[in-house]
């Protein structure tokens, strides 16, 4: 017979139990929105998962309880395999959510900042290669206001050499590792992503270009001088030369799809069904806003001494060379630290007058606004 006590302790234990079984059901129904679009053999797997995990709870149950005679085995089985599934499916749908979080508040932001020494002001837009359409609509139309204000535009990208193709494969081959055309890469990634690419919104000013060209400056080094920056670091550099070399012992032979980490989701994406595809594009978001940020802590490349470095210190002398008093730059937002500092080198009087960050990059789906600012200072 129970005593008053063990009556109020049981009571609160089945409480207890009914409150975890709730919460169990609503991670699980959380979960389920986003499982639930999966395909069904990849259902079926976390389902599996989750009994497996219940199973090796009962065993240790079982082990602690097989003596005790009000113990029952095959109920104790059923509670552990349901709230295994339970659970796991909850679980497998933590990453999309808080990739989907990353999106919308982790540290995305490309920079939007004033720059002046006095005599020249100078705006650094940072750019993403891929993004949001109204990202780069906004960008579009405060380049076009730039020109009517009376700026310069400078841009990024690396200029071939005429008479040299061989220079553009050492490019790929050595720097890069992949043959596959750049923007043809970024062009199927934003497809597949439910994003945009960023040169297809450069239309609007090109009308400008042909009216005004020394207003459109690809303010950029060339392969041939990035070659000789190349050879230069091998031949001054030990640290570089054995950084190159180990990146070339790792390497695989360089394919169409080799250096592209997104290549086996991209192909996984395709055929998708559009429930499918907007979880991948919130997957693919959240991925690149963390590659963006160095959120994945990704091994430093050497080749950057090449591809970054020596590429900010190329931007950095267009700027101090050029006669123009007003110049706005759109460059890949990783540059603006070393090309700020590059700058100041070269002209100690630049500073940053004011500085916000843009977000590139929303959720599927979302309701298209223009670009947020946000963690806005001025200076």
């Amino acid at each position: 017979m129970m005593t008053g006590t063990s009556t109020d302790a049981h009571r609160w234990t089945e409480r207890l139990k009914g409150a975890l079984w709730l919460a169990l059901i609503l991670f699980a129904g959380a979960g389920l929105l986003v499982v639930g679009k999966l395909p069904p053999w990849i259902i079926g797997l976390v389902v599996a998962a989750g009994v497996a995990l219940g199973a090796l709870l009962f065993l240790l149950r079982w082990l602690a309880k097989r003596r005790d005679p009000a113990y029952s085995p095959g109920r104790s089985f059923g509670a552990f395999a349901l709230g295994g599934a339970l659970g796991m499916v909850g679980l497998a749908s933590l990453p999309v959510y808080y990739l989907a979080f990353w999106v919308q508040s982790g540290p995305t932001a490309v920079p939007l900042a004033t720059l002046s020494n006095g005599q020249k002001t100078v705006v650094f837009q940072g750019m993403q290669h891929i993004g949001s359409e109204e990202f780069y609509k906004s960008v579009v139309f405060d380049l076009e206001q730039a020109l009517a204000d009376g700026y310069t535009l400078f841009y990024e990208g690396v200029t071939p050499v005429d008479g040299r193709p061989d220079l553009a494969d050492w490019f790929n081959q050595t720097l890069r590792g992949s043959k596959q055309d750049l923007s043809a890469g970024y062009k199927k990634m934003a497809e597949q992503c439910g994003l945009s690419f960023q040169l297809n919104y450069f239309d609007a000013v090109k009308a400008d270009m042909a009216i005004h060209p020394s207003r459109h400056i690809t303010a950029d080094a060339n392969f041939l001088e990035m070659k000789t920056e190349y050879d230069r670091l091998l031949r001054e550099d030990p640290a570089f030369a054995a950084g190159m070399a180990a990146k070339a012992a790792r390497a695989k032979p360089a394919t169409s799809d080799s250096g592209d980490p997104f290549a086996l989701f991209l192909g996984i994406v395709e055929g998708a069904t559009p429930e499918q595809k907007k979880l991948a594009g919130i997957v693919c978001r959240g991925v690149l806003g963390m590659a963006v940020s160095g959120a994945l802590g990704e091994e430093k490349d050497p080749s950057n001494r090449v591809i970054v470095d020596f590429r900010n210190k190329t931007l950095a002398r267009f700027v101090d060379e050029s006669k123009s008093a007003k110049i706005y730059i759109t460059y890949g937002a990783a540059h603006f630290p070393g090309f700020f500092s590059e700058l100041q080198q070269r002209d100690p009087k630049f500073a940053i007058r004011a500085v916000k960050g843009v977000r590139p990059m929303t959720l599927p789906d979302e309701p298209h606004l223009a670009p947020s600012a946000v963690s806005g200072t001025t200076k």
